[in-house]
């Protein structure tokens, strides 16, 4: 139980571009009068905050990588689903609560996994470039659209990301597989009352991680969903991604690092996938330079996925709710294993 003598200071030390706005913070003050709440970033965003005093700490991929500044910390809620950003860091071996914002990103991510294997099965992207050259192909067919119904799709990392792109892409007719080291059911916390696979109903199949080729061999499209870990790191290279059926497509919405990058563009060079769409890269902002710019039939965008209008409603619903269960002594939603990342 938190005691009352002193103000619980809670710093907000967000992406400068995705912060609160008033309305959100004197939400959250209604609600806890107690709170002492500061917000704070750089318009670069590398200011380093004053973390002497703050209790609890809400930021994204940015922790304290010094404890001694910040003695009196003992929560941290991440604006991410992940929390791979604190697993080779100090606070991985200490007592400081770390929870994610897992449950909020599940809609909006699969939609984005959905549009994208639609624009990649009906060649959008070439479609695109031709209207920008105010040119109508002579061989349109060429470009003629893919149906996805009956295809094989697997989700590696079902959790509640994973749970949401399989429901969405269930219901355009694909069939599901599935490969996650955890239990069928997930209870966890869930901003959209309805969606996601709660029980793990809808893999036809499911795969443990020393599974991974067989799980391949199924595939015509690849979500990958998983969590960035020593285990995970680098896991699909070019032999794995061999085995992927002829005219696949892999969609990457999780973590950069988990798919080799050089092996996937040789995959799409050669035309053993037919297309891919890549949120995350093993370096961020991917270089100017960087061979996915010239990579046929890839879509790129910067790891945004998960970003969407509302999201600070939905933000501040999870963290007042664990504010509650904080003051009152009780678990709160999404703390993770810091050891893990997830």
């Amino acid at each position: 139980m938190k005691s009352s003598a002193s103000p619980t200071r809670v710093l907000f030390n967000p992406d400068v571009s995705y912060h609160p706005i008033a309305a959100e913070l004197a939400a959250i003050h209604a609600a806890h009068p107690g709170l002492e709440l500061i917000e704070t970033h750089g318009k670069d965003g590398s200011a380093e905050p004053d973390l002497r005093e703050v209790e609890i700490l809400m930021t994204d991929l940015r922790v304290p990588r010094d404890l001694s500044a910040c003695p009196q910390l003992k929560w941290i809620q991440l604006i991410s689903a992940g929390a791979n950003q604190v697993t080779k860091t100090a606070i991985a071996e200490s007592d400081i609560l770390v929870t994610t914002a897992s449950g909020l990103h599940g809609v909006p991510i699969a939609q984005f996994v959905t549009g994208n294997l639609l624009m990649l099965a009906h060649c959008l992207p070439q479609l695109g470039e031709i209207q920008r050259a105010r040119h109508w192909p002579p061989a349109r067919w060429d470009l003629r659209g893919a149906v996805v119904r009956g295809l094989t799709a697997g989700v590696l990392g079902y959790g509640s990301i994973g749970r949401e792109c399989a429901r969405q892409l269930h219901a355009l007719g694909l069939r599901i597989i599935a490969l996650d080291p955890g239990p069928r059911r997930d209870d966890g916390y869930n901003n959209w009352p309805g969606t996601g696979d709660p029980a793990g109903a809808l893999p036809a199949l499911w795969f443990k991680p020393n599974e991974l080729h067989a799980m391949l061999r199924e595939c015509d499209v690849l979500v990958v969903a998983a969590p960035y870990t020593p285990h995970t790191a680098g896991m699909i290279g070019a032999a794995e991604l061999a085995l992927m059926r002829r005219g696949g497509r892999v969609i990457i919405i999780s973590r950069g690092g988990i798919v080799q990058e050089r092996p996937l563009a040789d995959a799409l060079q050669r035309g053993h996938l037919a297309g891919a769409a890549v949120d995350c890269f093993e370096q961020e902002p991917p270089p100017a330079d960087h061979f996915f710019y010239e990579t046929p039939n890839l879509i790129m965008t910067p790891h945004m996925a998960g970003a969407f209008e509302g999201f600070w409603q939905a933000m501040m619903k999870l963290f007042t709710e664990n504010l509650r269960r904080y003051h009152a002594g009780q678990p709160l939603h999404n703390q993770t294993n810091k050891r893990l990342g997830y």
